[in-house]
């Protein structure tokens, strides 16, 4: 077999899928149709997926030129990388489709059906019990520092938002006029750093979080991918998925990950949480906040 290094892994299938086994052929297909799931998942996963057995995959990567199995996950990640597009490379696409016909109609169904897909991606992957373990994290903690730069920073506004309602401890960090380094340097391993962290990625958000783990520091990620820079430097990671027909990345799935995360932790929080809101609530009627139909 003749296997150039600088060939992709897909080329590489190609180029010797008819000298492989029955057997090594289903996992090169299965390699070749999921690099996703090659770079992001685990042997032991794959390996059930294909119902093939882990060594199955080791012999493939040796067969395809790959000294051992995490230099043939290493070559899918570097595919992934290189096969994204960048929003101005989005936007060509956008506006070569108007130009051929595919009208504001067509792109509302295409964007709308790639964030159902989205959420549905995000609910047959998502571990239940994980988010049940991240919610009694952020319950017990002293502080939960909610981080988030570039388009997440609307994220962690809004949970901080809906958070503050029912607990105190939470807080934006660097949303109040003290210096995120007096923030910082208080923290310590009672505090919990949740991170927001999407493509492309904000380098700010990735060395506050890898600041906080040197601390002690439980830091929760929410990213878009197993790979990211975040999921590097957190002790529970997150995953949704973000493509979309639009330019920009879709934040579709985070929302319902925040939402539900915020959810689970009042759930969880008894009568002190609720009685906090029905606090807050009040207040809000009190000063005036909400509508009234006496207006």
């Amino acid at each position: 077999m003749h296997s150039n290094s600088n060939s992709s892994v897909q080329e590489k299938i190609v180029t010797n899928i008819h000298s492989l086994s029955p057997r090594l052929r289903v996992a090169a297909n299965y390699v070749a149709d999921h690099p996703d799931e090659i770079a992001s998942r685990s042997l032991r996963y794959n390996a059930i997926a294909t119902e093939l057995t882990p060594p199955t995959f080791s012999r493939l990567a040796r067969a395809l030129g790959y000294e051992n199995y995490e230099l043939l996950r290493d070559a899918c990640r570097n595919q992934i990388k290189k096969q994204r597009l960048t929003f101005a490379d989005k936007a060509k696409v956008l506006q070569e489709g108007q130009k051929t016909g595919n009208g504001s109609g067509d792109f509302v169904l295409r964007h709308g059906s790639a964030a159902i897909d989205n959420i549905g991606i995000f609910l047959n992957t998502i571990d239940p019990l994980q988010v049940d373990e991240v919610a009694k994290t952020l319950i017990k903690a002293r502080r939960v520092h909610l981080v988030g730069m570039m388009s997440s920073r609307h994220f962690v506004d809004y949970m901080e938002y809906m958070a503050s309602m029912a607990f105190e401890n939470w807080r934006v960090l660097g949303g109040k006029p003290a210096s995120m380094a007096s923030t910082l340097a208080d923290i310590n391993k009672q505090d919990v750093i949740l991170a927001i962290c999407h493509t492309p990625y904000a380098k700010r958000s990735v060395e506050i979080a890898r600041f906080a783990h040197n601390a002690g520091a439980q830091v929760i990620g929410i990213t878009d991918n197993v790979i990211s820079p975040l999921a590097a430097v957190s002790d529970a990671v997150l995953i949704v998925n973000t493509e979309s027909p639009q330019f920009f990345s879709s934040h579709i799935a985070t929302l319902v990950l925040i939402e539900s995360i915020i959810g689970i932790s009042v759930a969880k929080s008894g009568k002190t949480a609720r009685e906090r809101i029905a606090a807050v609530e009040q207040t809000s009627h009190n000063l005036g906040e909400y509508w009234s139909n006496k207006e």
